[in-house]
């Protein structure tokens, strides 16, 4: 799911490009939610209170807060969402660049130049390193998915476990679950508590498994059968005794 804010202070502007956004997406299988702001104050307001975008498409000129400012104090908060330009002033894009944005597309902008540039977003995202995003304390932050050893949930907290870190933030670890079936590392819910990567996993027995740092975890009884099958169609496994 792609998290993408589009905001212009032109009414008719922001549904054009959101109906633009939504016929390029389903064009290339891609599933969107698109927020909608009509001033960067309500935009940037949001991020400060912890929503999270993977794609922000942003005018310049507006009433109230400018495209440049609201850009600044988003990046204060978010280093790494994608900021689009979509303006009629082209004499703003050297002072952009201070907030480093994705691209720049002047008005009127066609479906053809949008969809080029969408495309070039989404395979930014999606290429490379794959983050895990939460947002705790204001703040919203990200930990290579390949660096977590598993995710821990107490109450109402998740603990998210590396070699060198615990990150703590409050979540559900069924959302967590559900939402990394996008990337291509593999997690085991091993535990009602307790959702593992199999790649930092060292040893699996019937009812335990032994990560990378040494932390047994058990597995639940209801869940043996299936974490075993799963956990032996995945490369590189093999099984210490108890």
């Amino acid at each position: 799911m792609l998290n993408i804010a589009i905001c212009d202070d032109d009414i008719q502007t922001t549904g054009q490009i959101e109906m633009m956004i939504q016929k390029i997406a389903k064009r290339n299988f891609a599933d969107v939610d698109i927020e909608v702001f009509w001033n960067g104050e309500s935009l940037a307001d949001s991020v400060v209170a912890g929503d999270g975008y993977d794609i922000i498409y942003l005018d310049i000129e507006m009433n109230n807060e400018d495209g440049i400012s609201t850009a600044k104090r988003i990046r204060k908060y978010d280093k790494n969402v994608l900021i689009i330009y979509v303006t009629s002033h082209e004499n703003y894009m050297k002072e952009s660049f201070s907030v480093r944005p994705f691209q720049f597309l002047v008005k009127p902008v066609s479906e053809k130049q949008m969809e080029t540039c969408f495309i070039a977003a989404y395979e930014d995202i999606n290429s490379g390193d794959f983050y895990f995003r939460y947002s705790y304390q204001r703040m919203n932050h990200k930990v290579l998915i390949r660096d977590i050893l598993y995710f821990e949930s107490s109450k109402r907290k998740v603990f998210i476990v590396t070699r060198e870190e615990i990150f703590e933030f409050y979540g559900k670890l069924n959302e967590i679950e559900n939402s990394l079936k996008v990337c291509k590392i593999s997690f085991l819910r091993v535990h009602q508590s307790f959702l593992v990567n199999y790649k930092h996993i060292k040893g699996q027995s019937y009812d335990f498994v032994v990560m990378d740092n040494g932390k047994k975890i058990s597995i639940s009884e209801d869940r043996r059968k299936l974490i075993s099958e799963q956990y032996c169609s995945m490369e590189d496994t093999y099984y210490v005794d108890r």
